[in-house]
């Protein structure tokens, strides 16, 4: 059997006693803040976003969080209007239920000058670029990766 709880902006004192509630014996309980994302989350947003979004975030968890303007151009494709639908699908998503009203824009445009620079996923405590590696990870490496990096649910050899 498993139980969905959501709860938003839940004080430390209300996780507590949910998380006690939850405490049976065997029971696999977690806690996700609504500010977190998570890979089911992620790839529930990717598979909401048009083509040319799509294309933009898998360059940029393919390429570790950052792709300069100019990368994400190549082959002569436009960014005019594409950043837009990152927020735009966010937000129907969370009116939609599909996700909490907490999570951020998984990316951000780097603007310099009035010039557009680069695309990339802010770093921090609430970095979402390792949930989109694991999410994507079937659409990106379908067969085995052939980084010079691992993965981190892989043991590092």
């Amino acid at each position: 059997m498993r139980v969905t709880i959501t709860v938003e902006d839940p004080t430390p004192d209300v996780l507590k006693h949910l998380l006690a509630i939850a405490a049976v014996p065997d029971a696999e309980v977690s806690a996700t803040p609504d500010d977190q994302w998570t890979p089911q989350r992620a790839r529930a947003y990717y598979d909401r976003l048009p083509p040319r979004a799509q294309e933009i975030l898998r360059q940029l968890t393919a390429a570790d969080g950052s792709c300069s303007a100019d990368e994400l151009r190549r082959d002569g494709k436009n960014l005019r209007g594409s950043t837009g639908a990152f927020k735009r699908v966010l937000a129907e998503g969370a009116k939609a239920g599909l996700w909490p009203t907490g999570l951020q824009v998984p990316v951000r445009s780097v603007v310099v000058g009035g010039t557009l620079c680069s695309i990339e996923m802010p770093p921090g405590e609430r970095d979402p670029l390792s949930a989109f590696m694991d999410a994507l990870e079937p659409i990106l490496w379908p067969t085995p990766r052939h980084r010079s990096d691992h993965h981190p649910s892989e043991p590092a050899t």
